[in-house]
């Protein structure tokens, strides 16, 4: 199995603290006899509340989280989550459809990568779910789904 990211206990509190019930911790996603891990798997099972980071979900949906915390190369470990991230979208669509793909980065990681024109640009390419974790208070700071893009 992977090793875990050091954000992984944090983003893990604070999808508990947002009223996630998390359901696995290296999640299985299997095909073909080729094994791939999901950091987090979790089902949403309490009653929506006014906080807009909390309203559009719904009782039982569910999510699968994977943690990234880009030590290192950035342009290297950015490249690879995006590939890993497309690959689980993907093992995902045939294997748990209605399970939603999030990527979870820290606030530090979002405001040096996503934030910058160059995440920007990858946001605007291929859509990705973002959670947005502050690693201080351990709580979700942003849920940023895709907008799509209207055909020309």
């Amino acid at each position: 199995m992977p090793q875990r990211d050091a954000h992984h206990d944090i983003v893990k509190r604070a999808l508990i603290k947002a009223g996630w019930h998390i359901t696995a911790e290296q999640y299985v996603l299997s095909y073909d006899n080729v094994y791939a891990f999901v950091d987090l798997a979790g089902v949403h099972r309490t009653a929506p509340t006014s906080s807009a980071l909390m309203g559009f979900h719904r009782e039982n949906d569910k999510i699968a989280v994977e943690v990234k915390e880009f030590r290192g190369s950035i342009v290297r470990n950015f490249q690879q989550a995006i590939g890993q991230y497309i690959l689980y979208r993907l093992l995902l669509s045939d294997f748990e459809p209605d399970r939603e793909l999030y990527m979870a980065v820290t606030t530090t990681v979002y405001d040096n990568i996503f934030d910058r024109p160059i995440g920007q640009l990858v946001l605007r390419g291929v859509p990705i779910n973002l959670i947005v974790v502050d690693a201080m208070t351990e709580e979700i700071q942003q849920w940023i789904k895709p907008t799509p893009t209207a055909s020309p």
